[in-house]
């Protein structure tokens, strides 16, 4: 999708590529809670009538939370973000059909990896991606308009859903198993932590472009989403095999009963800020010349942002691989770190709009506010891992029966 960045510049002004933007983020952010979390359960039973029920619940659980996020958008849209909703015809549908798809292909592709259909996974996403890109193109000639690019969005995740469904077959012949109401009693953690979790941690990565959308418009938020394209997309790609990694790592050690990870945790650290700084220096140097000429003369404003975010990310590609460690010590932590990352931004816009700041001035701020919120969670991420373990045990900030 990065290679065709140039040519959708140039085909959709910013801002339909702001509505657009828009809608995607508030999809994004609650798309990863959609299934409340029973998604990933699925890879937990030893049965696969269990795993069966659980696929079902999540399916239930993300049309329920799609419908309602598609309700809220229509009362709140036009108070809180006009724009959107006036440059898309029916967004809130829009938004609640991507919220829907996100829901069911991460539900799918939980049963594919179960029964080990690797393959498909991984040709899954390249389908999507191809998809996604034809689609945008091909709308955008007929019509420059938010819709086109939702429409190759929503035709791109829905590509994925045919392969998918091959990897079912061991659930559908699979018979009997626990109820969904005993299953939903055994992974309560699901819906009660892992859930809220990854909708503060989705909330906040997508927060910053929701509130330039409601207080500067489309024209603002299709700016900055174009930036984030660019200067978010190498980071996350990076960061998420360097997170699986790290990951199993950590896990290995926690299982051995190797002791303190400490080590292992700073020279990590090290080895990927080795990779991260350089990439902030490049951005901080070359984007606003280099993103105009990239993207065409209309996107000059997208340089300065990218500038504007270029610290956070280089700090998000040394802490979110990092940020393992809170899910292999099933950290209850992660809920304050998310949670205070969304008031760090949510205060950092206030302040900024209420002293009358620009837009490149107010993304400083909140993307500034980020960093902290990193840093943050470095320091307590290293703190869980400095700690001399024997076994593989939740963390005991809490007492078991909390966790």
């Amino acid at each position: 999708m990065a290679v065709a960045t140039p040519f959708l510049s140039r085909i959709y002004p910013p801002e339909a590529f702001g509505a657009f933007s828009t809608a995607l983020a508030i999809a994004s952010a609650v798309g990863p809670a959609t299934a409340l979390k029973f998604d990933s359960a699925i890879l937990l039973p030893p049965k696969d009538a269990d795993a069966r029920n659980l696929l079902i619940l999540a399916i239930l659980s993300t049309t329920v939370v799609a419908v309602l996020s598609g309700v809220v958008v229509a009362l709140v849209g036009p108070l809180a973000l006009p724009s959107m909703m006036d440059a898309i015809p029916f967004a809130a549908l829009w938004i609640a059909a991507l919220i829907l798809t996100t829901g069911l292909f991460t539900s799918l592709v939980q049963a594919a990896l179960r029964s080990k259909s690797y393959g498909l996974v991984g040709w899954r996403s390249a389908i999507q991606s191809i998809g996604t890109t034809a689609a945008q193109l091909a709308f955008g000639l007929l019509s420059p308009s938010p819709t086109g690019l939702l429409g190759g969005a929503l035709l791109g995740r829905l590509l994925g859903f045919g392969a998918l469904t091959r990897s079912l077959k061991p659930l559908r012949a699979a018979r009997g198993g626990a109820s969904m109401r005993d299953l939903a009693r055994t992974y309560w953690r699901s819906p009660a932590i892992l859930a809220p979790s990854s909708l503060l941690n989705s909330l906040g990565s997508q927060l910053p472009l929701i509130l330039l959308s409601a207080w500067f418009g489309s024209g603002a938020a299709g700016q900055l989403g174009m930036a984030q394209r660019l200067v978010f997309l190498p980071a996350a790609l990076i960061g998420a095999a360097l997170a699986q990694v790290f990951g199993a790592e950590i896990a290995q050690r926690l299982r051995d009963g190797a002791g303190s990870s400490r080590a292992l945790y700073l020279r990590a650290t090290w080895r990927i800020t080795a990779i991260a700084a350089p990439m902030c220096i490049i951005i901080l140097a070359v984007a606003p010349w280099a993103l105009p000429w990239i993207l065409g003369s209309d996107w000059e404003a997208s340089g300065y942002l990218a500038q504007g975010m270029a610290i956070s990310a280089s700090v998000s590609l040394v802490v979110s691989p990092l940020s393992q460690v809170y899910t292999v010590h099933q950290s209850v932590a992660s809920l304050a770190i998310d949670a205070s990352r969304v008031a760090l931004i949510l205060a950092a816009g206030a302040i900024a709009l209420a002293l009358g700041l620009d837009v490149i001035d107010m993304v400083w701020m909140m993307y500034g506010a980020q960093v902290l919120n990193y840093i943050a969670t470095w320091l307590y991420g290293l703190r869980i891992v400095s700690r001399k373990v024997s076994h593989a045990a939740p963390d005991q900030d809490l007492p078991q029966s909390e966790l």
